[in-house]
């Protein structure tokens, strides 16, 4: 392969892998800004609904890119981000059940 055969980047498959990371950086942030409390607005509006919107775009995009994996490859970064987008999903289920639902009253 010459140095002008080069394949086309998978997009979706480098922003399948990105945006997990970018959820954890949004709640890391949602966290130092509203301190302890979890139950404030400033926390749980955007952690109920940008939070999971992040989540679900890098898993539907980690699925989008696996078809081009022939054309583009970059096999390493769809299959990455798809495995990163469940796991990060079951943490955000989990911090789910233990912040609103175990939580003291």
């Amino acid at each position: 392969m010459s140095s002008r055969e080069f394949r086309k980047t998978n997009h979706l498959a480098v922003i399948g892998f990105l945006l997990p990371f970018g959820a954890a950086g949004v709640t890391a942030l949602l966290i130092l800004l509203s301190g302890e409390d979890f139950r404030s607005l400033v926390f749980s509006i955007p952690y109920l609904s940008i939070v999971p919107l992040i989540l679900l775009a890098g898993l539907i995009a980690s699925i989008k890119s696996i078809p081009l994996i022939p054309e583009r490859n970059d096999k390493d970064y769809a299959y990455a981000g798809l495995t990163l987008s469940l796991l990060f999903i079951l943490i955000y289920g989990l911090s789910l059940y233990y912040f609103f639902l175990n939580s003291p009253q």
